[in-house]
């Protein structure tokens, strides 16, 4: 993964309160990770970075739109995204950073935080399982195709020493 120095908050320098940044994600964020699923993607993520004296609260807000494969015809589909999570950050006395209980502790001497990981683990935690075209708008064409390859055919003949085995299991 290569470091996305344009997610990094430098929060030593911020103010005690609320701090909105605005980002715009598309498809380099997601092949820094190494990350090709998507083909293309078009998201504003919100960050409502709220600073207190020993913790921060971060507020994500993120919407969009993502295009990725069709699971059923492999033709392209978007998908509209909106969600959001939040996330608290406190100090610790670790010479790293540590994840206890959906708490992040940085250690003292952290002047910036990099929010490019947590955003892309979320997104990738709720994106949906199965992407599919809605009112049957998958290429017909790839479908019959698929039809063709995958039908099973009438002309199966069973082996009769199976048949027997389950006789046998049938007959306690």
């Amino acid at each position: 993964m290569k470091k996305l120095d344009e997610f990094c908050i430098p929060f030593s320098s911020l103010k005690l309160g609320s701090n909105v940044f605005n980002f715009e994600i598309n498809k380099s964020f997601f092949e820094a990770f190494n990350y090709s699923v998507y083909e293309g993607c078009d998201l504003v993520l919100q960050l409502d970075f709220r600073k207190e004296n020993n913790l921060m609260d971060l507020q994500f807000h993120y919407q969009g739109i993502t295009f990725t494969a069709c699971d059923r015809c492999l033709d392209s589909v978007s998908v509209d995204i909106k969600s959001n999570f939040s996330s608290i950050l406190k100090f610790g006395h670790d010479v790293e950073q540590v994840i206890k209980d959906d708490v992040v502790y940085l250690p003292y001497e952290s002047y910036e935080y990099n929010i490019a990981q947590p955003f892309y683990e979320h997104f990738l935690l709720n994106f949906p399982r199965r992407v599919i075209h809605g009112n049957n708008l998958c290429d017909s064409k790839q479908l019959t195709l698929m039809n063709k390859y995958s039908s099973k055919s009438d002309n199966v003949k069973f082996d009769d020493r199976w048949s027997k085995l389950k006789d046998l299991k049938n007959d306690k």
